[in-house]
């Protein structure tokens, strides 16, 4: 898992993955005008080969190649790299196909032949798009990490602090002391490197993180 600052400042790298190779010489000219140099893939399978998911990237990507199809390339990146920032491009695309894509998390629907302009303001914005889901990303496995190093008991009760419970409504949820409740929290404190118990329910809440808890 990528956590450091350094990784949170990567600067997103461009993709384009089409089995054209004309149009990758285009958009490779058309990206290169405004100082964004790509990396060009001509099949989903050279593309995975060069992209593990531990830096944003944005991907101008064709729906319709051999093997593997923009579409069947985007289900894997949901996989293991969700925060990636996808404009599809189609000579042969249609509204179902499009509001698909767009609703599995693409950023961008274009038909061929492209506007350069609105190519380019596409791929500007899932540049920025990009970068942003990656932080989130980041973060987001950073709490879960913390997380998935508490015991099963202090799960339970993190659960319950989550909740908005106080230590001694904890206490009379679990039969035990108000202190051992204390003393379990200050170990959540401890193991996830917490400002406070406070900051640590926020990040849950606030990156959607699941709070798994066991019968005790």
């Amino acid at each position: 898992m990528v956590e450091s600052a350094e990784d949170l400042r990567a600067e997103t790298t461009v993709y384009v993955v089409d089995d054209d190779f004309e149009v990758c010489e285009s958009v490779d000219w058309l990206l290169e005008s405004i100082g964004i140099r790509p990396v060009v893939c001509h099949s989903g399978e050279q593309f995975l080969d060069a992209y593990d998911g531990s830096r944003p990237a944005c991907i101008v990507l064709d729906v319709r190649m051999p093997r593997m199809s923009g579409t069947r390339l985007q289900e894997k990146l949901n996989e293991f790299a969700p925060h990636v920032a996808i404009i599809f491009v189609s000579a042969h695309g249609d509204i179902r196909m499009s509001v698909s894509t767009l609703k599995a998390g693409a950023l961008d629907f274009l038909e061929k032949p492209y506007d350069p302009q609105r190519l380019l303001d596409a791929v500007q914005a899932g540049v920025e798009k990009a970068r942003l889901r990656f932080t989130d990303h980041v973060l987001r496995e950073s709490v879960r990490s913390k997380v998935s190093s508490l015991t099963p008991r202090e799960r339970q009760i993190l659960a319950l602090v989550v909740e908005g419970l106080p230590s001694q409504n904890i206490a009379r949820k679990l039969g035990m002391s108000v202190k051992t409740v204390d003393v379990h929290r200050a170990r959540i404190k401890s193991k996830t490197d917490a400002d406070s118990i406070s900051t640590l329910v926020r990040d849950v809440l606030r990156y959607w993180v699941d709070v798994p808890v066991e019968d005790q």
